[in-house]
């Protein structure tokens, strides 16, 4: 009867532990990253009565976890592209409503200017409209300021959100490592049985890991997790944790990049490209930076334009107008890691040809070569960088100060800073270049028929550009200029004195025209200045300023709208992927109520069965000691 009492108490003891198990489930219904719990019972090996054997009672072989690695790795997945989606979105759509803003913003400013232009026109010598013009420029110069500093801004919030998505991962793989050591050794202890609580833990921080990014990982035979980040450099080996650090971008001490730090020369910035924190890289390389050139482009494509016009025109005293607008040159960097002190300096030579990249110019063993910093595409050139025979690509000019060092890089921008410098140069409303500097006329008395076109500005800096010339005709077929003559052809162009203007038609002889410098009440250069809103100035005269401005709008608002899309599906992507997690390692209530049940009736069942060994038995004693009646 003793048997009795022995395979009641293994009953009562694994029942109890099966309604604890179901308990803890109930408990943890809710908790994050917990794994339901389940109870495998065993039946214990018989005792041998004769030829037959009796069962000897019940054991809790192990408790397991409800857990699936192929759905924890999709989840994972889907977890780390959804990070680098939502990340990349808060920063479109800052940009978008930063660039797109109408109030205050470029595309107003410019309008607001350009309309000042024809005011001017209408009354060229008016103080107050030349005043309101000045307000204008400098309001104008005010937005591509405000808008460059605020774009520069969302640089430094990534900088700091790198900062702490590193410092994040670092302490999540530190307690990785911690936890593989002691779920290592609890899987000993317990004869290979696994910690779950443990496992549960190392999981959840796993799973915030490839949140902040892409990571995989493979779990050895001790049941150590390795943790690998970006194209496979380790992160967590068994108990052993390789520390990210931040370092300066090698081209913009501005710009944070990630690396170990065992190796804090060389970034692994972009091998990380998913998670939150492969989202702020993608920020700032796909949005913040491009948006900043293409901003940049459109400030030197407006300053040289408008500065050419003013040029080319003359001031209420008289004098050629001079540059209106301001704004530094591009930007030529060596990389930290060059091996010798070789610079570049870089300059624009046709704003037309002028693009939104940015370049790299590297020295190889067969030579120099230049790609574009963002696709690393070939970009051919001409030049071999001296000052003699420069660099020439896409509308820039290059020259290094020396042959640079095999392995030396430069990082050219040449439009980056652009937005950020835009000033007005202009202090005194009379030095707007409103009048044209030359103007034409025919004789009073001619009689012929031929006319005299609009004078075209050659050359600025002829002594006698801006004095008065007079064009005598001999006869139909010839003229002079002074004591010089020429001889006439219908239509072709009169080059002098750094102007050159057309005759048509036949003239008679004693017919005369003149070439003279523009009055101060001539609107011609306001009208011009007015126009090249709509006139071709960049990508090769195809796009106006205008056309610029609004393309960079469209530009801005397209991604934002485009990252919007993506992380809208791949939210629901994520939601199937929590939802199959759910439903193979979540805690089903219902489920557990109905366990509950049935181990509280078998753990009912079992006492009984004790209590009955415990009668049995007394009888027992009882009738051996004769007490039994």
């Amino acid at each position: 009867m003793s048997d009795l009492f022995s395979i009641s108490s293994t009953a009562l003891q694994a029942f109890e532990a099966a309604i604890s198990v179901t308990s803890n489930n109930i408990a943890n219904a809710n908790t994050p990253g917990y794994a339901e719990e389940s109870v495998a019972l065993t039946a214990l090996a018989p005792d041998t009565l004769g030829q037959s054997g009796i069962g000897s009672g019940v054991t809790v072989s192990s408790i397991s976890r409800a857990y699936s690695q192929s759905a924890e790795t999709q989840l994972n997945t889907s977890q780390s592209t959804l990070g680098q989606l939502s990340s990349l979105q808060t920063y479109t759509s800052q940009i978008d409503n930063i660039v797109g803003t109408t109030a205050g913003g470029v595309t107003t400013a410019l309008q607001n200017y350009y309309n000042a232009w024809s005011t001017v026109a209408n009354d060229p010598t008016s103080t107050p409209s030349r005043q309101a013009l000045l307000s204008s420029a400098q309001a104008l110069a005010q937005a591509f300021q405000s808008t460059s500093g605020q774009l520069q801004g969302l640089n430094s919030q990534i900088n700091a959100g790198i900062s702490t998505d590193v410092q994040q991962i670092n302490a999540d793989a530190t307690s990785i490592a911690a936890l593989n050591q002691q779920i290592s050794v609890a899987t000993a202890d317990a004869n290979g049985q696994p910690p779950n609580s443990l496992l549960d833990q190392r999981d959840a921080l796993i799973s915030n890991l490839s949140q902040l990014a892409g990571i995989s990982t493979t779990t050895d035979s001790s049941g150590a997790v390795n943790v690998f980040i970006g194209n496979g450099q380790p992160l967590v080996l068994q108990g052993v944790v390789t520390q990210l650090t931040t370092i300066p971008n090698q081209f913009n001490a501005s710009q944070l990049e990630v690396s170990t730090k065992t190796d804090g020369n060389n970034a692994i910035s972009a091998s990380i490209t998913s998670g939150d924190l492969g989202g702020l890289f993608a920020a700032r390389t796909q949005a913040v930076n491009p948006t900043l050139n293409q901003l940049g482009q459109l400030a030197v494509g407006l300053a040289q334009s408008a500065n050419a016009q003013q040029n080319s025109g003359l001031n209420l005293s008289g004098q050629f107008g001079a540059n209106l607008f301001s704004l530094s040159g591009p930007s030529a960097t060596a990389s930290s890691n060059n091996s010798d002190t070789t610079t570049a300096t870089a300059s624009i030579t046709n704003v037309g040809a002028l693009t939104s990249n940015d370049y790299l110019l590297s020295k190889t063993s067969a030579g120099l070569s230049l790609t574009n910093a963002t696709t690393g595409a070939t970009v051919n050139f001409t030049g071999t960088g001296t000052a003699a025979n420069p660099i020439v690509a896409d509308g820039i000019s290059i020259v290094l100060s020396q042959t640079p060092a095999t392995g030396d890089q430069f990082l050219i921008q040449p439009t980056a800073n652009a937005a950020g410098s835009f000033g007005v140069a202009l202090t005194d409303p009379s030095q707007f270049a409103a009048a044209g500097a030359l103007q034409t006329a025919a004789g009073i008395n001619n009689a012929g028929s031929a006319t005299i076109g609009a004078a075209t500005l050659q050359n600025a800096a002829d002594p006698n550009v801006l004095t008065p010339t007079t064009i005598s005709f001999t006869s139909p077929t010839s003229y002079k200029v002074g004591a010089t003559t020429y001889a006439y052809t219908s239509g072709a162009n009169i080059v002098l004195n750094g102007w050159q203007v057309a005759i048509s038609g036949t003239p008679a002889a004693g017919d005369t025209f003149t070439v003279q410098p523009g009055a101060s009440g001539n609107n011609l250069n306001a009208l011009a200045s007015a126009s090249q809103q709509t006139q071709g100035v960049l990508s090769n005269g195809t796009i106006s300023i205008n056309g610029g401005a609004s393309d960079l709008v469209t530009s801005v608002g397209s991604q934002s709208q485009q990252v919007n899309t993506s992380q809208t599906a791949q939210t629901a992507l994520n939601t199937q992927a929590q939802q199959t997690v759910q439903s193979i390692s979540g805690v089903d209530l219902n489920q557990e109520a109905a366990n509950l049940v049935q181990w509280q009736q078998a753990y009912q069942a079992s006492a009984q069965a004790f209590a009955i060994g415990n009668t049995t038995f007394t009888t027992f004693m009882d009738s051996i000691n004769g007490t039994y009646t």
